[in-house]
């Protein structure tokens, strides 16, 4: 393992640890070591392609989409109308 992915890592869990509420707004409660296996995994490959170790926002979200169990690449819904508004709880019609 890479010392500065290991340094990473410790910051990341570390500020998870202390803000549990913000973790479980981004993936589901019993994912802890996927989510934190996937940010490991993509740090490596960040520092092996000469990047830095820290992740890029679109790439921390690609993995909480993975975990949330949809697929990161697939086309955003079209709106249906300008007073309906698409939420992760679905449909809400602005009246």
């Amino acid at each position: 393992m890479n010392v500065d992915v290991e340094i990473y890592m410790n910051g990341f869990i570390k500020f998870f640890k202390n803000n549990p509420d913000d973790l479980f707004t981004l993936i589901p409660r019993g994912k802890e070591d996927e989510f934190y296996d996937k940010i490991r995994e993509t740090s490596l490959n960040n520092i092996n392609k000469g990047d830095d170790v820290s992740l890029t926002q679109r790439q921390i979200l690609d993995i909480c989409v993975v975990l949330n169990g949809k697929d990161p690449n697939s086309p955003k819904k079209e709106k249906l109308e300008s007073f309906i508004m698409e939420t992760k709880f679905g449909n809400i019609i602005l009246n």
